[in-house]
């Protein structure tokens, strides 16, 4: 059976047969003349002129018609009764071809209409597969997130810890800057020149150095500039102490060269430090004394005030407020 839009194309059309056979049915004269071709009734026309003969009009005598042939009253009805009959033969043989053609042609159709909606069953199913796996898809992100997100806070904390540790593992170095090379003669550590350096009279005990070395392998020209040398105090005490001495004397010289003496800390510290160059020049420049807190808080002391600061704007309005007290 036909489906669907076809099938009620199919239904409207045989309806419409139907349609057209009842119209012709219900035009005036077929169905006498054509349907019922043995019937003993007169054509219309005829009855209707012998009738015409038999009553005189308007009341006056006629003369006396002459008798029709029956074989000629006969023989007319009978011939249009045969061409009825092939009329309407020849109609219901269109009808059936039409008929057949238009089963074939919708038949065709069906079975188009059955592979699109086969076709379109099977897109269906691949597009629900495709959104299922778009869902789950979906989830795995979600929790991949998650973990990123768990994943960029442990690594903050772990880089925080290892920055400490290191902070910490450099913390009794200092680094010396300027001292010419092979002056300590290939015996770094027993070259002890910060009492002729800083002055003698502030050390009450010979110094103990751990471990000094140059930093880089290679051995510059006399045109270059010396290597920077590290060195490891055993005591923080003493460490500190010699940190302080370099900078309430400086600058320092020794024999004819500059010397800078700083505190070994690691690099990320020293880009936090950094952003306080600025203001913390101008702080200097204002009559205050600067230094910093391990990792980058900036102590500052200006007369019998002492401030420690987390960021370059606290220290800012810290200038802001000396600058209105001078003036």
């Amino acid at each position: 059976m036909l489906s669907g839009r076809y099938g009620n194309y199919c239904s409207s059309y045989s309806l419409h047969i139907l349609d057209f056979i009842v119209l012709s049915l219900t035009i005036p004269g077929f169905t006498e003349e054509y349907l019922f071709p043995n019937s003993n009734r007169m054509p219309k026309s005829k009855a209707e002129k012998a009738k015409k003969q038999e009553k005189p009009p308007n009341g006056i005598d006629t003369p006396p018609l002459e008798p029709v042939d029956e074989a000629e009253l006969t023989s007319e009805p009978a011939k249009d009764a045969e061409n009825g009959d092939k009329s309407f033969s020849k109609v219901l043989s269109e009808i059936q071809k039409i008929n057949i053609t238009m089963t074939e042609r919708f038949d065709g159709l069906e079975a188009s209409l059955a592979t699109a909606q086969a076709s379109l069953m099977s897109i269906c199913g691949r597009l629900q597969e495709v959104e299922n796996a778009s869902s789950d898809h979906n989830h795995c992100l979600s929790l991949v997130e998650k973990t990123c997100l768990k994943l960029q806070a442990d690594n903050e904390a772990l880089r925080l810890k290892v920055l400490d540790l290191e902070g910490r593992s450099r913390w009794q170095n200092f680094k010396i800057v300027g001292l010419p090379e092979k002056i300590e003669n290939g015996l770094m550590v027993e070259f002890l020149f910060f009492p002729k350096l800083l002055g003698a009279d502030n050390f009450d005990k010979p110094l103990d150095i751990d471990r000094a070395h140059r930093l880089g392998g290679r051995t510059p020209g006399e045109r270059d500039h010396p290597r920077v040398t590290i060195a490891w105090i055993h005591s923080v005490q003493v460490r500190e102490k010699i940190l302080q001495l370099a900078r309430e004397q400086f600058p320092l010289n020794y024999n004819g060269k500059a010397i800078h003496i700083f505190p070994d800390i690691p690099t990320e510290v020293v880009k936090q430090r950094q952003v306080f160059q600025g203001v913390r020049k101008r702080l200097m420049d204002a009559g205050a004394r600067c230094s910093f807190y391990y990792p980058a808080r900036l102590r500052v002391t200006h007369g019998s005030m002492v401030k420690v600061f987390s960021t370059p704007r606290e220290a800012e309005e810290f200038l802001g407020t000396i600058q209105e007290g001078s003036d």
